[in-house]
Protein backbone atom coordinates (compact mmCIF):
# COMPACT_ATOMS: atom_id res chain seq x y z
CA UNK A 1 0.00 0.00 0.00
CA UNK A 2 0.97 3.33 -1.05
CA UNK A 3 1.17 5.02 2.54
CA UNK A 4 3.42 4.32 5.64
CA UNK A 5 3.15 0.52 6.34
CA UNK A 6 4.32 -1.62 9.17
CA UNK A 7 5.08 -5.70 9.20
CA UNK A 8 2.30 -7.55 11.17
CA UNK A 9 3.74 -10.95 11.45
CA UNK A 10 0.91 -13.55 12.51
CA UNK A 11 2.31 -16.55 14.51
CA UNK A 12 4.67 -17.87 12.26
CA UNK A 13 6.60 -16.41 9.47
CA UNK A 14 2.98 -14.90 8.02
CA UNK A 15 4.28 -11.68 6.56
CA UNK A 16 1.47 -9.20 6.27
CA UNK A 17 1.33 -5.65 6.42
CA UNK A 18 -0.37 -3.06 8.55
CA UNK A 19 -0.76 0.26 7.00
CA UNK A 20 -0.25 3.34 9.14
CA UNK A 21 -1.32 7.14 7.71
CA UNK A 22 1.74 8.91 8.06
CA UNK A 23 4.72 10.06 6.27
CA UNK A 24 7.23 8.41 4.15
CA UNK A 25 7.11 4.59 3.94
CA UNK A 26 8.39 2.40 5.99
CA UNK A 27 10.05 -1.15 4.80
CA UNK A 28 8.77 -4.21 4.91
CA UNK A 29 10.74 -7.67 5.61
CA UNK A 30 9.23 -9.78 3.28
CA UNK A 31 8.90 -57.57 7.41
CA UNK A 32 12.33 -57.70 5.41
CA UNK A 33 14.70 -55.27 5.05
CA UNK A 34 12.33 -52.31 2.75
CA UNK A 35 10.36 -52.94 6.57
CA UNK A 36 12.97 -51.02 7.73
CA UNK A 37 12.16 -47.56 5.95
CA UNK A 38 8.42 -47.75 6.38
CA UNK A 39 8.05 -44.79 8.30
CA UNK A 40 6.94 -42.02 6.44
CA UNK A 41 8.57 -38.76 5.52
CA UNK A 42 7.65 -36.01 7.92
CA UNK A 43 6.70 -32.75 5.93
CA UNK A 44 5.94 -29.84 8.28
CA UNK A 45 4.95 -26.70 7.28
CA UNK A 46 6.27 -24.11 9.41
CA UNK A 47 3.79 -21.82 9.14
CA UNK A 48 -0.34 -21.33 9.92
CA UNK A 49 -2.71 -19.06 11.09
CA UNK A 50 -3.11 -19.48 14.68
CA UNK A 51 -5.07 -22.46 15.70
CA UNK A 52 -8.67 -22.41 17.29
CA UNK A 53 -7.94 -21.49 21.39
CA UNK A 54 -4.37 -21.26 21.00
CA UNK A 55 -2.73 -18.14 22.01
CA UNK A 56 -2.55 -15.18 19.37
CA UNK A 57 0.09 -12.75 19.53
CA UNK A 58 0.82 -9.88 17.03
CA UNK A 59 4.23 -8.37 16.62
CA UNK A 60 3.98 -4.90 14.79
CA UNK A 61 7.21 -2.68 13.91
CA UNK A 62 5.65 0.57 14.20
CA UNK A 63 6.97 3.27 11.87
CA UNK A 64 6.49 5.52 14.65
CA UNK A 65 9.29 4.32 16.44
CA UNK A 66 11.18 5.64 13.33
CA UNK A 67 9.66 9.05 13.39
CA UNK A 68 7.57 8.63 10.48
CA UNK A 69 4.36 9.53 11.85
CA UNK A 70 4.11 12.74 12.86
CA UNK A 71 3.38 13.92 16.58
CA UNK A 72 3.05 10.21 17.93
CA UNK A 73 5.32 8.10 19.76
CA UNK A 74 5.25 4.37 21.22
CA UNK A 75 4.28 6.63 24.51
CA UNK A 76 1.63 9.08 23.32
CA UNK A 77 -1.25 6.06 23.94
CA UNK A 78 -3.98 8.22 25.00
CA UNK A 79 -7.70 8.00 23.79
CA UNK A 80 -8.29 10.71 21.05
CA UNK A 81 -9.71 13.86 21.64
CA UNK A 82 -10.66 15.02 18.32
CA UNK A 83 -12.53 11.96 17.41
CA UNK A 84 -11.23 12.07 13.63
CA UNK A 85 -10.42 8.87 11.76
CA UNK A 86 -7.06 9.91 11.94
CA UNK A 87 -7.10 9.77 15.52
CA UNK A 88 -8.76 6.29 15.94
CA UNK A 89 -6.81 5.10 13.32
CA UNK A 90 -3.96 5.63 15.33
CA UNK A 91 -4.83 4.66 18.33
CA UNK A 92 -5.64 1.23 16.27
CA UNK A 93 -2.61 0.60 15.38
CA UNK A 94 -0.76 1.40 18.80
CA UNK A 95 -3.70 -0.72 20.39
CA UNK A 96 -2.51 -3.45 17.95
CA UNK A 97 1.36 -2.47 19.04
CA UNK A 98 0.27 -2.88 22.88
CA UNK A 99 -1.33 -6.81 21.84
CA UNK A 100 -4.67 -5.21 22.46
CA UNK A 101 -6.65 -6.79 19.25
CA UNK A 102 -10.23 -6.37 20.67
CA UNK A 103 -10.00 -2.82 21.21
CA UNK A 104 -7.66 -2.35 17.75
CA UNK A 105 -10.74 -4.00 16.10
CA UNK A 106 -13.28 -1.44 17.80
CA UNK A 107 -11.17 1.43 16.74
CA UNK A 108 -10.25 0.51 13.21
CA UNK A 109 -14.33 -0.56 13.24
CA UNK A 110 -15.01 3.62 13.93
CA UNK A 111 -12.27 4.94 11.04
CA UNK A 112 -14.50 3.04 8.75
CA UNK A 113 -17.91 3.92 10.12
CA UNK A 114 -16.65 7.85 9.55
CA UNK A 115 -14.89 6.85 6.55
CA UNK A 116 -15.85 3.95 4.39
CA UNK A 117 -13.56 4.05 1.43
CA UNK A 118 -10.16 4.12 4.40
CA UNK A 119 -8.53 1.05 2.31
CA UNK A 120 -5.79 0.98 4.97
CA UNK A 121 -8.47 0.62 7.90
CA UNK A 122 -10.28 -1.78 5.70
CA UNK A 123 -7.30 -4.15 5.19
CA UNK A 124 -6.26 -3.79 8.81
CA UNK A 125 -9.97 -4.76 10.50
CA UNK A 126 -10.19 -7.95 8.05
CA UNK A 127 -6.64 -9.01 9.24
CA UNK A 128 -7.34 -8.43 13.01
CA UNK A 129 -10.75 -10.65 12.36
CA UNK A 130 -8.52 -12.94 11.09
CA UNK A 131 -6.66 -13.47 14.33
CA UNK A 132 -9.81 -13.75 16.13
CA UNK A 133 -10.64 -16.07 13.53
CA UNK A 134 -14.02 -14.11 12.47
CA UNK A 135 -13.41 -15.46 8.91
CA UNK A 136 -16.19 -14.05 7.13
CA UNK A 137 -16.31 -11.00 9.08
CA UNK A 138 -12.64 -10.90 7.56
CA UNK A 139 -13.50 -11.85 4.15
CA UNK A 140 -16.24 -8.99 3.86
CA UNK A 141 -13.00 -6.21 5.08
CA UNK A 142 -10.60 -7.79 2.74
CA UNK A 143 -12.84 -7.24 -0.38
CA UNK A 144 -13.73 -3.88 0.33
CA UNK A 145 -9.34 -3.33 0.62
CA UNK A 146 -9.35 -5.42 -2.91
CA UNK A 147 -11.80 -2.91 -3.78
CA UNK A 148 -10.35 0.34 -2.83
CA UNK A 149 -7.03 -0.80 -4.04
CA UNK A 150 -7.27 -2.97 -6.98
CA UNK A 151 -3.20 -2.17 -7.55
CA UNK A 152 -2.21 -3.68 -4.14
CA UNK A 153 -1.56 -7.45 -3.49
CA UNK A 154 -1.40 -7.37 0.47
CA UNK A 155 -5.65 -8.06 0.86
CA UNK A 156 -5.88 -10.84 -2.37
CA UNK A 157 -2.86 -12.29 -0.22
CA UNK A 158 -4.16 -12.22 3.23
CA UNK A 159 -8.00 -13.66 1.69
CA UNK A 160 -6.26 -16.31 0.65
CA UNK A 161 -5.28 -17.27 3.72
CA UNK A 162 -8.51 -16.49 5.28
CA UNK A 163 -10.00 -19.32 2.92
CA UNK A 164 -7.41 -21.53 3.28
CA UNK A 165 -8.83 -21.62 7.30
CA UNK A 166 -11.97 -21.69 6.01
CA UNK A 167 -10.92 -25.03 3.94
CA UNK A 168 -12.14 -22.74 0.78
CA UNK A 169 -9.26 -24.40 -1.68
CA UNK A 170 -10.97 -23.21 -5.04
CA UNK A 171 -11.30 -19.57 -3.33
CA UNK A 172 -7.59 -19.65 -1.66
CA UNK A 173 -5.84 -20.40 -5.36
CA UNK A 174 -8.27 -17.52 -7.17
CA UNK A 175 -6.54 -15.18 -3.97
CA UNK A 176 -3.30 -16.38 -4.24
CA UNK A 177 -3.07 -16.37 -8.34
CA UNK A 178 -4.61 -12.68 -8.25
CA UNK A 179 -2.19 -11.90 -5.57
CA UNK A 180 0.67 -13.05 -8.41
CA UNK A 181 -0.86 -11.81 -11.32
CA UNK A 182 0.05 -8.40 -8.91
CA UNK A 183 3.63 -9.48 -7.26
CA UNK A 184 4.57 -12.03 -9.48
CA UNK A 185 7.37 -12.98 -7.52
CA UNK A 186 6.09 -13.19 -3.92
CA UNK A 187 7.19 -15.99 -2.13
CA UNK A 188 4.59 -16.42 0.48
CA UNK A 189 2.01 -16.78 -2.22
CA UNK A 190 4.08 -19.20 -4.30
CA UNK A 191 4.65 -21.46 -1.21
CA UNK A 192 0.59 -21.38 -0.45
CA UNK A 193 -0.37 -22.51 -3.56
CA UNK A 194 2.09 -25.41 -3.14
CA UNK A 195 0.75 -26.33 -0.24
CA UNK A 196 -2.95 -26.81 -1.55
CA UNK A 197 -1.86 -28.27 -4.73
CA UNK A 198 0.17 -30.63 -2.74
CA UNK A 199 -2.42 -31.73 -0.45
CA UNK A 200 -4.31 -32.12 -3.35
CA UNK A 201 -2.14 -34.56 -4.89
CA UNK A 202 -1.43 -31.92 -7.68
CA UNK A 203 2.35 -32.91 -7.37
CA UNK A 204 3.56 -31.41 -10.61
CA UNK A 205 1.84 -28.84 -9.88
CA UNK A 206 2.99 -28.27 -6.33
CA UNK A 207 6.56 -28.72 -7.54
CA UNK A 208 6.31 -25.96 -10.05
CA UNK A 209 5.22 -23.44 -7.16
CA UNK A 210 7.73 -25.07 -4.68
CA UNK A 211 10.48 -23.90 -7.38
CA UNK A 212 9.76 -20.75 -7.96
CA UNK A 213 9.15 -20.01 -4.30
CA UNK A 214 12.80 -20.89 -3.72
CA UNK A 215 14.16 -18.80 -6.81
CA UNK A 216 12.87 -15.65 -4.45
CA UNK A 217 13.60 -16.82 -1.28
CA UNK A 218 16.06 -19.45 -1.59
CA UNK A 219 16.16 -20.54 2.31
CA UNK A 220 12.63 -21.27 2.15
CA UNK A 221 12.29 -24.55 4.12
CA UNK A 222 8.42 -25.45 3.54
CA UNK A 223 9.43 -25.35 -0.12
CA UNK A 224 12.49 -27.36 0.30
CA UNK A 225 10.17 -29.96 2.53
CA UNK A 226 7.83 -29.60 -0.16
CA UNK A 227 10.26 -30.25 -2.65
CA UNK A 228 12.13 -33.25 -0.69
CA UNK A 229 8.91 -34.91 -0.29
CA UNK A 230 7.61 -34.92 -3.68
CA UNK A 231 10.30 -36.05 -5.04
CA UNK A 232 11.38 -38.86 -2.71
CA UNK A 233 7.11 -40.01 -3.27
CA UNK A 234 8.33 -39.82 -7.63
CA UNK A 235 11.42 -42.12 -6.12
CA UNK A 236 14.05 -39.71 -7.41
CA UNK A 237 15.86 -40.00 -4.12
CA UNK A 238 19.11 -37.97 -5.52
CA UNK A 239 16.90 -34.78 -5.87
CA UNK A 240 15.52 -35.43 -2.27
CA UNK A 241 18.87 -35.95 -0.72
CA UNK A 242 19.72 -32.70 -1.92
CA UNK A 243 16.99 -30.87 -0.91
CA UNK A 244 17.44 -32.27 2.69
CA UNK A 245 20.62 -31.89 2.97
CA UNK A 246 19.70 -28.05 1.38
CA UNK A 247 17.61 -27.48 4.90
CA UNK A 248 20.24 -29.09 7.38
CA UNK A 249 22.65 -26.45 5.61
CA UNK A 250 20.27 -23.47 5.95
CA UNK A 251 19.45 -24.81 9.29
CA UNK A 252 21.60 -27.20 10.98
CA UNK A 253 19.74 -28.22 13.96
CA UNK A 254 16.49 -28.68 11.95
CA UNK A 255 15.44 -32.09 13.67
CA UNK A 256 12.75 -33.17 10.58
CA UNK A 257 15.55 -31.97 7.72
CA UNK A 258 17.86 -34.59 9.83
CA UNK A 259 15.33 -37.38 10.00
CA UNK A 260 13.92 -37.10 6.47
CA UNK A 261 17.47 -36.46 5.06
CA UNK A 262 18.33 -39.98 7.18
CA UNK A 263 15.43 -41.70 5.57
CA UNK A 264 15.93 -40.58 1.64
CA UNK A 265 19.89 -42.21 2.14
CA UNK A 266 18.24 -45.28 3.89
CA UNK A 267 15.64 -45.56 0.56
CA UNK A 268 19.08 -44.88 -1.28
CA UNK A 269 21.17 -47.59 0.14
CA UNK A 270 18.02 -50.10 0.23
CA UNK A 271 17.75 -49.32 -4.02
CA UNK A 272 21.74 -49.39 -4.39
CA UNK A 273 22.04 -52.67 -2.50
CA UNK A 274 19.49 -54.27 -4.32
CA UNK A 275 20.47 -53.60 -7.84
CA UNK A 276 24.68 -54.22 -7.07
CA UNK A 277 26.13 -54.39 -3.40
CA UNK A 278 29.06 -52.10 -3.80
CA UNK A 279 31.09 -50.57 -0.62
CA UNK A 280 29.88 -47.02 -1.98
CA UNK A 281 26.10 -47.73 -2.29
CA UNK A 282 26.81 -49.44 1.04
CA UNK A 283 27.85 -46.03 2.53
CA UNK A 284 24.25 -45.02 2.41
CA UNK A 285 23.31 -46.80 5.73
CA UNK A 286 26.10 -45.23 7.13
CA UNK A 287 24.70 -41.60 6.22
CA UNK A 288 21.46 -42.70 7.39
CA UNK A 289 22.71 -43.89 10.57
CA UNK A 290 24.32 -40.46 10.54
CA UNK A 291 21.47 -38.25 10.02
CA UNK A 292 19.37 -40.14 12.51
CA UNK A 293 22.22 -39.93 15.39
CA UNK A 294 22.37 -36.18 14.40
CA UNK A 295 18.71 -36.28 14.51
CA UNK A 296 18.36 -37.25 18.33
CA UNK A 297 21.46 -35.34 19.10
CA UNK A 298 18.63 -32.51 19.50
CA UNK A 299 15.73 -34.76 20.08
CA UNK A 300 15.92 -37.95 22.04
CA UNK A 301 12.71 -38.38 22.01
CA UNK A 302 12.41 -38.43 18.67
CA UNK A 303 10.74 -42.14 18.31
CA UNK A 304 11.19 -42.16 14.48
CA UNK A 305 14.51 -41.81 14.50
CA UNK A 306 15.62 -44.23 16.77
CA UNK A 307 13.78 -46.89 15.40
CA UNK A 308 15.21 -46.12 12.23
CA UNK A 309 18.79 -46.05 13.78
CA UNK A 310 18.42 -49.30 15.39
CA UNK A 311 17.73 -50.99 12.13
CA UNK A 312 20.49 -49.61 10.52
CA UNK A 313 22.87 -50.71 12.85
CA UNK A 314 21.19 -54.34 12.03
CA UNK A 315 22.03 -53.86 8.38
CA UNK A 316 25.09 -51.93 8.76
CA UNK A 317 28.28 -54.51 7.83
CA UNK A 318 27.73 -58.19 9.69
CA UNK A 319 25.11 -55.84 11.88
CA UNK A 320 25.10 -54.74 15.34
CA UNK A 321 22.57 -56.30 17.48
CA UNK A 322 23.44 -55.32 20.48
CA UNK A 323 23.53 -51.99 19.61
CA UNK A 324 20.03 -52.59 18.10
CA UNK A 325 18.79 -53.66 21.32
CA UNK A 326 20.18 -50.64 23.38
CA UNK A 327 17.70 -47.99 21.62
CA UNK A 328 15.00 -50.98 21.84
CA UNK A 329 15.45 -50.35 25.53
CA UNK A 330 14.64 -46.92 25.49
CA UNK A 331 12.01 -46.84 22.68
CA UNK A 332 10.13 -49.21 25.02
CA UNK A 333 9.85 -46.33 27.21
CA UNK A 334 8.89 -43.98 24.68
CA UNK A 335 6.83 -45.57 21.85
CA UNK A 336 5.53 -49.26 22.81
CA UNK A 337 4.24 -49.78 19.48
CA UNK A 338 7.69 -49.38 17.75
CA UNK A 339 9.32 -51.07 20.21
CA UNK A 340 7.46 -53.80 19.33
CA UNK A 341 7.71 -53.56 15.90
CA UNK A 342 11.72 -52.98 16.71
CA UNK A 343 11.79 -56.65 18.86
CA UNK A 344 10.61 -58.52 15.94
CA UNK A 345 12.81 -57.08 13.86
CA UNK A 346 15.90 -58.11 16.05
CA UNK A 347 14.23 -61.53 16.34
CA UNK A 348 14.11 -61.92 12.89
CA UNK A 349 17.49 -60.70 12.20
CA UNK A 350 18.89 -63.32 15.29
CA UNK A 351 17.10 -66.06 13.88
CA UNK A 352 18.86 -66.18 10.27
CA UNK A 353 22.40 -65.51 11.83
CA UNK A 354 21.50 -68.91 13.98
CA UNK A 355 20.10 -70.83 10.92
CA UNK A 356 23.61 -69.89 9.54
Amino acid sequence: MKESQVSLNLNLNLNLKLSLMGRGECATSSGGREASRTASLTFLPPFNWPSKGGAVRILISLCVSLGLLSGVGLGAAAEPETGSQSDYFVQGVLASERGQVDRAIELFEAVVWLQPDHAEAQYNLGVLLGERERWDDAMVRLAKAADLRPKDHEPHLAMGLVASQKGDDELAIHEFIETLKLQPDLAEAHVRLGLIYQKRKLDDMATGQYRATIQTDPKNLTARFGLGFLADKKGDLDEAIRQFREITTIDPRNVEGHYNLGLAYGRKSMVGLADLPTPELTDYNALAMESFQKTLSWNPNHSGARYNLAVAYLYQGAGDVKRAREHLDILAGTDPALAEKLADKIESVTQKEGAH
